[in-house]
């Protein structure tokens, strides 16, 4: 009998305790996402466009020959002697890695052995065939002799040219083992170790000079007769408030994007103090003509519009509510009006200064919670 009902309290008792064993589904993390405040109308006869900053020359460098690493420059650091890394400056000539140089050195000295046993040999045959030369003028000597030593001249000397040759090939290869910065610049990337095995082609360095740099964007077809080389433009940045950066184009691509269907356009910008740096989002305004439109209306970047779920046919953009710290996300139907630069104008569905979600739209669901990362405008 007490067996019976301690078995009863057991199987009554397993349901708590497989409720108690049992974990449901962990919340997923918020969703990282980037957001931006609506603009306002542009200003009449002027566009906008979002342009990436570029060195203006930046160079990757790669060994010519194989080998171990064997030494990176060093420079003094918070702890002590450290390798060159990125942001530092190097200067036009120096050596910033080196591969080992034993096996390069040893092939360097036996080719200088060969060019001196080439060389003894070559003085020989010259003698020889000068004794053939006195020989065969006083009919001493044969002319199929007299060939042959010739002929062993031409063979010696270019048996020398070639050992010599060989000797330079072997002194290049060793001076190419050292990895040297062909300008001076600032260190983007370091992508190798002390001990590492590097290959020819392998990069070391990414060197890029940046006191000078340039502003990438893309213009459509109507407006590639504004992109003329040397016409100044002004440049802005988030970074800086209202401070302008003034420069001109340089470039213009002579073909559209297979995909985006716009032209490359290039402004390159004094940066002496360096301030502009590589991957910068920065602002150009180009003057309009003729045929653009005049907006009256907010405008968007094109990454914020998403179809809209409802509606097949319609287009939506998620709007950021609540703080940072919990942001929920609210999909909201709107209505698109023409292309200003590269943003596209709202005639319906938005105010300015309203934040939409730019990075990360198209995996949204309306309701999301979200984490808001630093990247957008939100002003």
């Amino acid at each position: 009998m007490k067996t019976t009902n301690s078995l009863l309290s057991l199987l009554a008792l397993a349901p708590l305790l497989a409720a108690c064993g049992h974990r449901g589904p962990e919340a997923e993390p918020p969703r990282p996402v980037r957001v931006e405040a609506v603009q306002g109308a542009p200003e009449p006869g002027r566009l906008r466009y979002s342009a990436t900053i570029q060195a203006a020359e930046q160079v990757p460098l790669a060994f010519r020959v194989s080998g171990y690493v064997q030494e990176l420059t060093q420079r003094a650091g918070l702890d002590g002697r450290r390798a060159l890394q990125q942001g530092d400056d190097v200067a036009r000539g120096a050596v910033l890695a080196r591969v080992n140089q034993a096996d390069y050195r040893e092939r360097v000295n036996q080719a200088r052995g060969q060019v001196a046993e080439a060389a003894a040999n070559l003085e020989k045959t010259r003698a020889d065939a000068e004794r053939a030369e006195r020989l065969y003028t006083s009919q001493s000597l044969t002319r199929p002799e007299y060939d042959a030593a010739r002929a062993g001249l031409a063979m010696a000397s270019a048996r020398a040219q070639a050992a010599q040759a060989q000797l330079d090939s072997a002194q290049i290869s060793l001076r190419d083992t050292a990895l040297v910065a062909p300008m001076s610049g600032v260190v983007i990337a370091r992508q190798v170790e002390v001990g590492s095995l590097a290959a020819p082609g392998t990069v070391g360095y990414v060197v890029a000079d940046l006191t000078r740099v340039k502003a990438v964007f893309g213009v459509p077809d109507r407006l590639i007769d504004r992109a003329r080389t040397g016409l100044p433009l002004s440049i802005t940045s988030d970074a800086f408030g209202d401070t302008v950066f003034p420069g001109r184009i340089t470039a213009v691509s002579p073909s559209a994007d297979n995909q985006s269907r716009v032209f490359s356009v290039e402004v390159t910008i004094d940066n002496p103090k360096r301030l502009l740096k590589p991957g910068m989002i920065a602002s150009v305004e180009v003057p309009a003509v003729g045929s653009v439109v005049n907006v009256h209306f907010p405008t968007v970047g094109l990454a914020a519009v998403v179809k809209a779920p409802a509606t097949p046919a319609g287009y939506a953009v998620y709007v950021a509510e609540g703080p940072d710290t919990r942001t929920v996300v609210r999909s909201r139907a709107v209505t698109l009006g023409p292309m200003v630069g590269n943003r596209v104008s709202v005639t319906d569905g938005l105010r300015t200064g309203e934040r939409v979600v730019v990075t990360g739209a198209s995996l949204l669901h309306d309701g999301d919670v979200v984490r808001v990362i630093p990247g957008g405008t939100e002003n």
